[in-house]
């Protein structure tokens, strides 16, 4: 069976053969030649030998030349079927069989008919989507020929038949039918699957890809795929599946090598025959453009995006690299700016399928309920097996519908405000999207701690009311007391600003905060807050933020704290991050000596670090492992200064997209007026929702 390059080389000599036939005509008579009269048999022969050569340009011309001496000649007359044939010219051929007496052989039928059938294919993969109508009907149609085909010829034509059957696989995962290819594929016994036609091996590792099954697309591709072999014209390099295949197999060092050298192995310039000057090469444009991309998706982003930035740059009018810009900005956290260059990508190509998805994401990033749904209908309408308009859709009902949130904690060890045994525990369940920004919670809140004096508990539950437009969060809740130290209801507000891609602004009040000392309420001291927190962040490399917080206790205590803080990435990898900061925090009381920690003035500055590495990820399924540790000095106005530690280990498990369970185990140590005090920490929580 013919691989794609010789497809590939029919194709390019089709528009030969049809010049030949426009010159030539369709072979009549010419009534000045001389009387008809056998072709000499040298003629034949040398038509044979041209076409077995692959000169399918001057065997034409040979036979047409020929007929206008003998036009009524069947040898000639079935040459030139074979040749227009060979030359990718299918449909033109099996019309002239359909006129020749007697029938052509039914083998020769059978391979026309599985030609043109394999022309439709090529068509169904390569040509530019159809704006209107439905986007699989070729691929279905080109896929139902091959089927009928494989039937019609079973019997009398196995090898035609297998070849059709073997063709539908490319046809059925043009047509988005992945799931179809990779049962076929399973279907084959092992002999026939190691013997997989070359021009089969693209389609059906991609099909697998998309499958979820990297390893055996790396197994197919590994037996098939040669770097630097031609690639026809319209497709894409084997290469970009094999890399991502490596990269979805954890193996993200050895994807950007196969794709960093199928980039260098694709000439900047390619030479086109029917035109003078060259033109550039898009395979290696889209070689480039994923291997920025592959950098991307193993946490690489900075990298990514000047490469893209780069490229953009140097073409702007390239609506995938656009794209493509748009998305890495949007997973280095910049929303605004991927909104811009997404819409400048969806004027560039109306029609990508990737580039409205894309803005369909940012506006959920943002907030901007209001367009998501109205945008995605209409893909779910038109792109009816697209997997990711199908996991869109799942992430968007996840992000709309119920939210669960719950924590626990447990501390262990004497302090001034935790007492030798403490326990937090907060839940929190939210309603679905209500009118596209509301939502309705109720929230229980617990906390116990073992003090001198005795056992103190605090314990809340409430609703609230939470609203969310593009890039605002705000909310208001109302909590009730259930315990004996406190008597009256908080009410609670706050929200969270994105003032822009860099700056945000949150600030939370409380008429009876959760942040007052456990020790003062057991007195019945409560406390009324504001606390304020303006951020800047330059990317995931780089954030600074300032806070402040007032809490006003109602034994007349004025506490004021004041901190600021910064924390930049020095190490990058797929499966390593590494930041390194540091933090000062200051905090003053008006009133001294009351039945809880309240230092005059106190001021500690630290280091810190925070390392995270992943164990596992593969698809939605994660684990992480993490370790925040902070060191420093603390000092309060009377005592001497001491050093302060926090380490924190923890660790992150999403079986699936929407669940995610968490732990910490944690070790704090610092002096508290003037005796020092150390906590251990252990602390649960689990998310359900989006």
């Amino acid at each position: 069976m013919p691989d794609q390059r010789t497809r590939f080389a029919r194709a390019r000599c089709s528009f030969v053969v049809f010049a030949v036939l426009a010159f030539a005509g369709p072979g009549e008579a010419n009534p000045h030649a001389l009387p008809p009269s056998p072709p000499p048999s040298q003629t034949i022969t040398r038509i044979t030998s041209l076409r077995a050569q692959g000169d399918w340009t001057r065997a034409l011309a040979l036979c047409e030349s020929a007929l206008r001496r003998h036009p009524e000649d069947r040898g000639l007359k079935l040459q030139r079927i074979l040749i227009l044939a060979d030359a990718g010219a299918a449909s033109r051929a099996r019309q002239l069989a359909g006129q020749l007496s007697p029938p052509v052989s039914t083998a020769l039928r059978a391979r026309l008919d599985a030609d043109v059938a394999a022309r439709q294919v090529r068509r169904a993969r390569y040509a530019p989507e159809p704006r209107t109508g439905n986007p699989y009907a070729m691929a279905d149609q080109a896929a139902a020929q091959l089927a009928a085909i494989a039937r019609r010829y079973r019997q009398s034509e196995p090898a035609v038949a297998k070849r059709a059957e073997l063709d539908r696989l490319i046809a059925l995962q043009a047509g988005g039918r992945d799931a179809a290819v990779v049962a076929a594929y399973d279907a084959m016994p092992p002999a026939q699957r190691q013997a997989l036609p070359q021009y089969l091996a693209g389609p059906v590792a991609d099909a697998l890809l998309r499958m979820r099954r990297p390893e055996e697309a790396i197994a197919l591709l590994q037996r098939h795929y040669k770097p630097g072999a031609a690639i026809p014209e319209g497709a894409s390099d084997p290469a970009i599946v094999l890399s991502y295949a490596w990269s979805e197999s954890g193996h993200y060092a050895r994807a950007r090598k196969v794709i960093d050298r199928a980039t260098a192995a694709q000439p900047v310039w390619k030479h086109v025959s029917s035109q003078k000057a060259s033109q550039p090469n898009p395979n290696r444009s889209e070689d480039a453009l994923n291997a920025a991309l592959l950098r991307a998706y193993n946490q690489l982003l900075a990298t990514s995006w000047s490469r893209l930035r780069r490229g953009v740059d140097e073409a702007p009018d390239n609506a995938s690299w656009r794209r493509e810009l748009g998305n890495v900005e949007r997973y280095r956290g910049w929303p605004r700016l991927a909104e811009q260059d997404l819409l400048i990508a969806q004027n560039l190509d109306p029609l990508d399928i990737n580039t409205r998805l894309a803005l369909i994401e940012t506006w959920r990033d943002l907030g901007d309920f209001d367009r998501v749904e109205p945008a995605l209908r209409p893909l779910e309408k038109r792109y009816t097996r697209s997997e990711r308009v199908q996991r869109e859709r799942l992430a968007w009902d996840r992000q709309r519908g119920w939210q669960l949130d719950a924590e626990q904690g447990f501390g262990r060890g004497h302090s001034p405000d935790y007492g030798d045994r403490d326990n937090n525990t907060q839940i929190e369940l939210a309603s679905p999207l209500l009118a596209r920004h509301w939502r309705v919670y109720g929230l229980g809140r617990r906390a116990g701690a073992s003090l001198p004096e005795g056992h103190a508990t605090r314990s809340q539950f409430g609703v609230g009311l939470r609203g969310q437009w593009r890039g605002l969060l705000a909310y208001v809740q109302a909590l009730t007391p259930l315990d004996r130290f406190s008597g009256k209801t908080a009410w609670e507000a706050g929200f969270d600003w994105g003032l822009s891609d860099h700056w945000s602004w949150q600030t939370d009040a409380s008429t009876s905060s959760a942040d007052a000392p456990l020790r003062g309420r057991y007195y019945g001291i409560t406390g009324r807050s504001v606390n304020s927190r303006l951020q800047w962040r330059a990317s995931e490399l780089l954030r600074a933020s300032l806070h402040a917080g007032v809490m006003n206790l109602s034994d007349g205590n004025h506490r004021q704290s004041y901190g600021a803080d910064v924390m930049g990435r020095v190490w990058t990898g797929p499966r390593l991050l590494i930041d390194l900061g540091g933090a000062a925090d200051t905090s003053r009381n008006s009133l001294l000596n009351q039945p809880y920690y309240d230092p005059a003035r106190d001021r500690s500055m630290t280091l810190n670090a925070h390392i995270e590495q992943t164990l596992i990820d593969r698809y939605e399924r994660s684990w992480k492992q993490t370790l925040d540790m902070a060191a420093g000095r603390y000092s309060e106005r009377g005592y001497s200064t001491g050093w302060m530690a926090d380490v924190v280990y923890g660790q992150r498990y999403a079986p699936h997209d929407g669940l995610r369970f968490g732990w910490q185990l944690g070790w704090h140590n610092q002096p508290y007026d003037g005796r020092r005090e150390s906590r251990v920490t252990l602390a649960l929580n689990m998310h359900w929702g989006e």
